[in-house]
């Protein structure tokens, strides 16, 4: 196989691994033992992490190596809390800007959402969702601003993936489709006040979700 080829296989392994959670955050990524299990030389492994580390999924850490991405709670809780700052900051600007154009491909897209949730599809779901908000969001005609969002939602999702409990939890319901909806009939009808309110709780919804898979995880840490 080309080296190009090798390195796809190996990236797409690791990556569909981290996705689907067979390798937990802070869990170190071996040379050796990747080279071993795939029959790959260490070149293409080492352009593979490369890879996912500008991705945001994996971690280089000087002299210790390569492990998947293990952001502190702390962390967490400051990507979640700006970002909704920002966010309401951006759409307060973005409704002058929208129309019924607008409106109907942001529908479009909640319910895309909610099927893509229906079927427990992370990648998908993260995708659909970051369309969402930034759909809106790029509306508020400020580029500095939109940057900022673009980089935190690209954070948040990386803790989407690796930490949201509903893609385990069997008993939860899908809630961010229904709170989506919401936000934009209050978009629509330029309710500034009731936007501020609702935006808090979906993302304090967000992160709880969040944070009960993420102490799940530091629970068996100390456990074992």
């Amino acid at each position: 196989m080309k080296k190009s080829s090798m390195e796809n296989v190996v990236y797409q392994h690791l990556r569909n691994a981290i996705l689907s959670r067979k390798l937990a955050p802070g869990k170190q990524l071996k040379e050796t033992t990747i080279s071993g299990a795939l029959q790959v030389s260490r070149t293409p492994i080492r352009n593979a992490i490369q890879k996912l580390s500008l991705e945001g999924l994996v971690d280089m850490i000087p002299n210790k190596g390569a492990f998947v991405t293990n952001p502190t709670r702390d962390e967490i809780i400051q990507a979640y809390e700006l970002r909704g700052k920002l966010e309401y900051m951006a759409l307060c600007l973005a409704i002058d800007y929208m129309d019924e154009n607008d409106y109907e491909e942001i529908s479009r897209l909640i319910e895309e959402e909610h099927k893509v949730l229906l079927e427990k599809n992370v990648e998908e779901y993260v995708t659909a969702n970051k369309q969402f908000h930034l759909l809106i969001t790029r509306k508020c005609q400020n580029k500095f601003l939109n940057s900022f969002i673009e980089t935190l939602i690209n954070q948040t999702s990386i803790y989407l993936i690796l930490y949201d409990d509903f893609f385990e939890n069997p008993l939860q319901k899908p809630y961010s489709p229904k709170e989506h909806k919401q936000i934009l009939e209050l978009i629509k009808n330029n309710k500034k006040d009731e936007l501020k309110i609702e935006l808090s709780k979906h993302f304090e919804h967000a992160l709880e979700s969040v944070d009960n898979k993420y102490m799940g995880y530091k629970e068996l840490d100390e456990i074992f």
